[in-house]
């Protein structure tokens, strides 16, 4: 699966969306280049001279496997995450519990 940070995402997205067009070499030296640098090593951008940098096929396979990233679970009946207490809304009965005067009468 590709995970992308927001940098990268965002830098991919603009050049999968150019699609034949080319990125010029000054218009590249005005975005981030953290993103652009791992981009030309994964080799999912290129630079053609008197041309400019593009997507290259292995950047919108990249894009296109992010895009569709399953995100569904396996088990759908298991309980959401820890941290959401699914009682506390109501979404599920809890636990009955014993009112005080009960337990001490006992």
């Amino acid at each position: 699966m590709i995970a992308l940070s927001k940098r990268q995402h965002a830098m991919l997205e603009l050049l999968v969306n150019q699609k034949d067009e080319y990125l010029s070499y000054e218009q590249a030296q005005e975005l981030d280049q953290r993103p652009f640098r791992s981009m030309l090593i994964q080799k999912w951008v290129s630079y053609r001279p008197q041309r400019g940098f593009r997507v290259t096929k292995e950047g919108v396979e990249a894009w296109n496997e992010y895009l569709a990233a399953d995100i569904t679970r396996k088990n759908t009946h298991a309980p959401l995450t820890k941290i959401f207490d699914a009682v506390f809304y109501g979404l599920v009965a809890g636990p009955v519990k014993k009112s005080a005067k009960k337990a001490s009468a006992a």
